[in-house]
């Protein structure tokens, strides 16, 4: 039996957003140690994760501007409470719900956020005071981890709600 290692349960939620099907914690820590100490698997050996792929810089059109994925999604968000001046915070996770992102949610209220980035140094969501939006109960800070996976579900809801957005081609 290995040693038993006790850990925050804010830790252990973003080690979930990184498990793929079965994974068992002990995979997904050594899945982060792998990618930390540069190890890289031999392709032809089975293994239970993929190995990681370039990033998607795919940028989109929406309302005329060019975005890449997590600043459109910023730009939705707030063209849709423009549009909803009156709306509040559960009514716009109504409309844009958590899973469409998947463990961090498309937002959460700025004091949270803040909390985040000033407990782990990580920038999880677009914090900056130009960036917050204004709903009649609260403001939100938008959630800046999109990948190509998960931006097609927002993307999915906004056109369902009437947005046009563009992939733009190179």
């Amino acid at each position: 039996m290995g040693n038993v290692i006790r850990i925050p349960s804010e830790i252990y939620s973003r080690l979930e957003g990184h498990a793929e099907g079965f994974d068992t914690p002990a995979n997904v820590i050594e899945k982060l140690l792998d990618h930390y100490e540069g190890i890289v698997h031999d392709p032809t050996r089975k293994s239970s994760y993929k190995s990681p792929q370039p990033r998607d810089l795919t940028k989109f059109s929406f309302n005329g501007k060019s975005y890449g994925k997590g600043k459109l999604v910023q730009a939705i968000v707030e063209e849709y409470v423009s549009n909803h001046p009156e709306i509040t915070f559960s009514n716009l996770l109504d409309v844009f719900p958590k899973h469409l992102q998947g463990i961090r949610g498309v937002f959460i209220k700025y004091e949270v956020a803040q909390e985040i980035f000033d407990r782990t140094g990580h920038k999880r969501h677009y914090i900056k005071s130009t960036e917050l939006i204004k709903l009649s109960d609260c403001m939100v800070a938008v959630c800046t981890q999109w990948n190509k996976d998960n931006i097609k579900n927002f993307i999915n809801k906004s056109e369902s709600i009437g947005f046009t957005i563009t992939p733009i081609r190179d």
